[in-house]
């Protein structure tokens, strides 16, 4: 009858005797080790290559003032073109804007230096922040 072999039915037994818990352990395992051994082609093929040196960065690096910023706009803007012209990273996502960090503070008397110039890979400091260099997306 059908219902005799409904209870027949019986779900295949794991290979080796082994338990559903330790099947999925088990493939676990074999993806660590499968990621290990990816690592390691990879590892082998960069040394086969060999490692390449940063690119050399463009232009001098300006001196910083005793205050550790920079004196003018033109020399924050250097620095940043200096640091992201070194850096593959930095030259395919840096666009550089500088301001300056002085602000008048009230009941202080007149600062004699008032450029303190810095430097960032974006505006997202505010709208202080001005463009370094006009770029040309074409």
């Amino acid at each position: 009858s059908s219902g005799s072999i409904a209870r027949n039915r019986t779900k295949p037994p794991c290979p080796s005797g082994a338990s559903p818990a330790m099947m999925r352990a088990a493939a676990l395992v074999a993806l660590a080790l499968a990621a290990c051994a990816d690592a390691a082609t990879l590892s082998r093929a960069a040394a086969r290559v060999g490692e390449q040196p940063p690119p050399e960065p463009v232009g001098e690096e300006p001196e910083k003032d005793k205050d550790g910023a920079y004196a003018t706009k033109g020399d924050a803007c250097q620095a940043c073109k200096f640091a992201a012209t070194a850096s593959c990273a930095m030259y395919k996502t840096c666009l550089c804007y500088a301001t300056n960090t002085h602000f008048e503070v009230g009941n202080i008397p007149n600062a004699k230096d008032t450029q303190h110039w810095r430097w960032a890979c974006g505006d997202e400091g505010g709208s202080k922040y001005e463009l370094c260099f006009k770029v040309d997306y074409t």
